[in-house]
Parts: C-alpha cells; sequence; structure tokens
C-alpha cells in the first residue's frame, strides 16, 4: 500500500512512500518519483543521530525513480525519520535565505 507522505518540512508537494518493513529498530522505505539528491540530504542528518547503526538508499535502476531507504537504530526509527526531516527542513531554509540574501546584495 502507497502512502502519500506530505514532508512540509523539506518540500512543498507529494512524496510516495511504502513502508516495506517496519520493527522497534528499523525500517525500509520504498520511494517513487522522487529526486535522489533529497533522499541523500536526508540520509546526511539521519546519520548525524547518535543511536543510528545504519542508514542507506539504493537506486533500483537509473532510468526508473524508485529508491530503498533502509534505517536501523537502537531507537525508534520513525522518530529519527521525523527529526532527520526537520533537521533538514532547517538546514534547506537557511541555504535559501543565504541564496536570497547574497542576490539581494548583487542586485
Amino acid at each position: 500500500m502507497w502512502y502519500d507522505l506530505y514532508p512540509k518540512y523539506v518540500l512543498h508537494y507529494l512524496m510516495q512512500a511504502e513502508i516495506t518493513n517496519y520493527s522497534s529498530n528499523e525500517i525500509e522505505l520504498k520511494l517513487k518519483d522522487e529526486d535522489i539528491s533529497i533522499m541523500y540530504i536526508i540520509q546526511h542528518h539521519i546519520l548525524k543521530e547518535n543511536d543510528i547503526e545504519f542508514a542507506g538508499i539504493v537506486m533500483k535502476h537509473p532510468l526508473i525513480k524508485e529508491y530503498l531507504m533502509k534505517i536501523k537504530s537502537k531507537e525508534n526509527p520513525m522518530d529519527i525519520l521525523d527529526r532527520s526531516i526537520k533537521s533538514a527542513d532547517e538546514f534547506l531554509k537557511d541555504i535559501s535565505l543565504s541564496i536570497e540574501s547574497s542576490q539581494q546584495k548583487v542586485l
């Protein structure tokens, strides 16, 4: 079953994700129709967490925009994913503000 996640933290459109495996310390998501760079930003913020044992992303094929993301941790992986998305959102907002202020200085 596919779920429409609205990652209001990072992007302002729907992201389709399917939870393919979920336990108390591991989650596996199948994501489609996304840019892998977004997944790498989220992965980077996940790996900053202390209780992470593994966080990885696999691209099925370069022509198919479908990815698998796996998170293994000592605590609830959904909590870590939520915190990491919020952290990535703050990071991207800071970059956006920096770019906007740089553009205004040039003009």
